[in-house]
């Protein structure tokens, strides 16, 4: 199960609570306080109360002082301490008819919304180089799902089996030179290197054959400005049908003991682009109606 607790505490930061008859609003954890909780005004105390009642609402634990029963750890001056600044925090809290009410730091209306808490979980983070341009590149939904597949590194290559201990060797299957890893089978093993060079010159673009050790994302976002810009979004539907490609060929060796030669899968790339474009990929047509 996923840690919840990175969440639970951004929930907690970036939401004010008004107390109302206390039945949403739990006693120790939640910021009920003049924005703290008492977990944050007495952590001694906090540590010393049973982990049962930890999870008490305000109007379980404020009337009559029932918090003080949950209360069972050894007795310490601090703890004595914070106990008496919360008896007097709490002296003149009162609860009412109404319900409790929430509001959300993040949003102009104090409303809660998905997208202001995934920015916020995410707030700071470096966005992924390339991740945002597979979504807008016209392509089938499966092939754009496995290039974030990619970009993630979470294909089953041979190399990510071989480093879970699910197989006895790394080797690409196609090649049999090198670790095939996802760079490798779609950049830099030879077959992906022949097929890239037969295609690059049947579209008159004027970019570097990719290389043994380099990056797929690193190559295509480098080529794709070698493009002119009309043509620049039908490159980056070629780049991915390419991948695509290549990936089944390695599938299909590994699985089904099927293999095709370089001419076969420079047709076969042709055949799936034709398709693309009958499909309505216009951008793909526009670069291919240089050939």
């Amino acid at each position: 199960m996923a840690d919840e607790r990175p969440v639970m505490a951004l929930f907690s930061a970036v939401t004010i609570i008004g107390l109302g008859n206390g039945e949403s609003t739990l006693f120790w954890t939640d910021r009920w306080i003049n924005g703290s909780s008492v977990e944050e005004l007495a952590p001694s105390l906090f540590s010393a109360v049973r982990l049962r009642k930890r999870r008490a609402t305000v109007v379980e634990a404020l009337p009559g002082s029932a918090w003080a029963r949950h209360i069972a750890g050894p007795i310490s001056l601090q703890l004595l301490l914070e106990f008496n600044q919360l008896c007097d925090r709490l002296q003149h809290v009162r609860l009412h008819q109404r319900p409790d009410t929430f509001h959300w730091k993040l949003t102009a209306d104090k409303e809660y919304s998905v997208a202001s808490a995934y920015g916020a979980m995410f707030f700071g983070s470096t966005p992924m180089l390339g991740a945002k341009l597979i979504w807008k590149t016209a392509a089938l939904s499966k092939v754009r799902f496995f290039f974030w597949l990619v970009f993630h590194e979470r294909c089953w290559t041979a190399d990510r089996r071989f480093r879970h201990g699910l197989q006895q060797s790394n080797i690409c299957i196609i090649c049999d030179q090198a670790s095939e890893t996802l760079d490798h089978l779609l950049y830099g093993c030879c077959l992906a290197r022949q097929v890239w060079h037969i295609w690059l010159l049947k579209l008159h673009l004027q970019i570097h054959v990719p290389t043994e050790d380099g990056s797929t994302v690193g190559w295509w976002l480098t080529s794709r400005k070698l493009v002119p810009k009309n043509l620049r979004q039908g490159f980056d539907s070629f780049f991915l049908l390419m991948g695509w490609l290549l990936w089944k060929e390695r599938n299909a060796r590994t699985f089904n003991d099927v293999a095709m030669n370089v001419v076969q899968l420079a047709d076969a790339v042709e055949v799936e682009a034709s398709q693309w474009c009958s499909a309505g990929n216009n951008r793909l047509r526009m670069l291919f109606a240089a050939i």
